[in-house]
């Protein structure tokens, strides 16, 4: 009979729709690897590159998990509309409020988020919550 050999891992980076990760082509046991590419998947010569396609994901977050990293947040600013507050892109007490979502607008600081983001509510009172100083 014929007899096919695989085609040599590649160690490019492919979307793992399972995890929303990108894993790389290459063997089993390997670091970061996802075992051979599915044949109707796209390779990427970057963790950023595949990432980018991960489109639900924030980038951050799936480069560092990608790579068996832990995410970092920003240090951007967002909205977190129960609190009516903007909290830090960042894991850690206040005024860290967790890793932002990839829909979430960032801002450079408090401020900036409050008058962009919260125009109704009293500004110094918003950044006061914002910075943790209630």
């Amino acid at each position: 009979g014929i007899v096919t050999t695989p085609a040599p891992p590649s160690n490019k980076w492919y979307v793992n729709f399972d995890t929303s990760r990108c894993v790389k082509d290459c063997l089993v046991g390997a670091d970061l690897c996802g075992g051979p590419v599915p044949s109707s998947s796209a390779l990427f010569d970057t963790v950023d590159a595949c990432c980018a396609r991960i489109t639900w994901v924030s980038s951050n977050v799936c480069i560092a998990e990608s790579q068996g990293l832990v995410p970092e947040g920003s240090k951007k600013w967002y909205v977190n509309d129960n609190m009516l507050s903007c909290q830090q892109d960042c894991i850690g007490n206040a005024p860290c409020g967790g890793l932002a979502q990839r829909w979430q607008v960032l801002h450079a600081d408090a401020t900036t988020c409050c008058r962009l983001q919260l125009s109704w509510l009293d500004q110094l009172e918003c950044v006061s919550a914002s910075n943790g100083r209630w």
